[in-house]
């Protein structure tokens, strides 16, 4: 794979950076933030703009696009610190056109482009198992699911659940049998404890797409996590250039180019291992210790990168009224989400010994 961007991908890159600077301020976002829920406002924009429609196909009414583009879509919002559930709505919408029947993913499809539908995976419960709901009388499931982004606000949850042996997904509508409890997390996103009573849920797929869905996820936060760090970079980079002290810029010092290099580094891997694998799984090549080597480099950079940017901001850095904060706290919520770190390179221990073919 070629990790340099296409014209068409610089073209979302820049139209989308260009929009939300004009429309979204960051005074914006903390508004949000104390009000609570999502931006109503610019999930209508993106919507009326066609981005809800970037990763469809055109003869569903969409654009077209590849997970990577998604991915580039996505990043550009996360150095935005948008309240919006983009990378969920996205990865659940995707997972359900390519594994649904053709009905529903239409009628999915359809409405998620004119900003009427939003879906929030909904897939671990407590100890971190995916399977101790179980669909009861055929068409309704009860039980309860952890860490729910965007639980209480979006208008649909796709719930895995137990089916026989294996595992399936079912749509369930935020209605009277599902109870959202708020939690309040690092990263200030809104998420909750999603309990269903009875509730009525239509299958969408099995194991196949189940798989999916969770390495679409898992890609999508590591994304996040990309663009949480390259923002922190990007801001450090600008500061220390400008920043004089001893009668020179910092960024003169030899200390200083030495961490915005590490920081350079390891946002480069994680781009590179992200999208590489994006375009593996857009393919159906990508293995679940590759999308796990991606996270677990995400993990890492979107917590280490924004607290070297903090440490170069000095004093400027910790002041909550500098817009750098954002990014350091949404880049550790990323970092937990799908997830962390350790818990990827479990996955990736258990392939150790498998063999390798690297020609």
């Amino acid at each position: 794979m070629d990790a340099t961007l296409n014209e068409t991908q610089q073209l979302i890159r820049d139209s989308l950076r260009d929009y939300l600077e004009k429309e979204v301020p960051f005074s914006r976002i903390r508004q949000v933030e104390r009000d609570g829920g999502i931006d109503s406002r610019l999930w209508e924009g993106l919507a009326g703009l066609g981005w809800l429609g970037l990763p469809f196909p055109e003869g569903s009414g969409g654009q077209g696009g590849e997970l990577v583009d998604c991915g580039v879509l996505i990043e550009e919002l996360t150095r935005r610190a948008v309240l919006i559930p983009i990378a969920e709505t996205l990865a659940a919408a995707i997972t359900v056109q390519r594994f649904g029947p053709a009905d529903l993913a239409t009628d999915v499809v359809r409405r998620v482009q004119s900003g009427a539908m939003t879906i929030s995976p909904a897939a671990y419960e407590e100890g971190d198992a995916l399977d101790d709901i179980r669909i009861t009388g055929g068409a309704t499931l009860s039980g309860t699911k952890y860490f729910v982004d965007y639980g209480a606000e979006a208008t649909h949850h796709l719930v895995v659940a137990r089916e026989g042996v294996g595992l399936a997904a079912y749509l369930v509508e935020n209605g009277a049998a599902v109870s959202s409890h708020s939690l309040t997390n690092i990263g200030k996103i809104p998420q909750a404890v999603a309990t269903y009573t009875k509730a009525p849920a239509t299958r969408v797929f099995g194991a196949d797409g189940v798989t999916f869905l969770l390495r679409l996820s898992r890609l999508f936060a590591a994304v996040q996590c990309l663009g949480c760090s390259q923002q922190a970079l990007d801001m450090t980079v600008e500061y220390v250039g400008m920043r004089v002290q001893f009668g020179r810029p910092i960024g003169t010092f030899q200390a200083v180019q030495h961490h915005c290099a590490n920081m350079a580094t390891h946002v480069l891997a994680t781009r590179f291992l992200t999208f590489e694998a994006l375009w593996d799984l857009d393919r159906g090549k990508a293995t679940e210790c590759q999308v796990a080597v991606a996270k677990t480099e995400a993990s890492r950079t979107a917590t280490e990168v924004p607290m070297l940017a903090h440490q170069l901001h000095g004093g400027m850095g910790f002041v909550t009224e500098y817009d750098l904060h954002f990014f350091s706290l949404r880049g550790k919520q990323a970092s937990l989400s799908w997830g962390t770190a350790d818990e990827c390179l479990a996955i990736v221990a258990q392939s150790i010994e498998e063999p390798e073919e690297w020609l």
